[in-house]
């Protein structure tokens, strides 16, 4: 159940990321949250694999805050990538 808690927390996480940060015509609408709520899902895993327990702070610190990390610099590269990627191919074409 906790479990269940800490991805809706990590959906919100990526949800919050998506919709503050720039670029979100960039990417897909559920890339970024999807990714968040991945992450936090692991993270948990791990951490109760590796003996922290639910009622752990933790956990919960860890989980939410490489959610959110993971959330930041992915949505920072595939925006930049995509924008440098794009203007590429607009300029070619607009050439022709």
């Amino acid at each position: 159940m906790e479990m269940m808690f800490a991805l809706i927390g990590a959906l919100a996480i990526g949800l919050s990321v998506r919709y503050t940060m720039s670029g979100r015509d960039r990417t897909g609408p559920v890339m970024i949250p999807a990714l968040a709520t991945a992450t936090g899902a692991l993270v948990w895993a791990i951490g109760i694999w590796s003996g922290l327990a639910s009622t752990d702070p933790w956990i919960w610190l860890l989980t939410f805050a490489l959610s959110g990390i993971v959330a930041y610099l992915v949505n920072r590269r595939v925006t930049r990538v995509r924008t440098t990627t794009d203007d590429a191919v607009f300029g070619r074409i607009a050439r022709h």
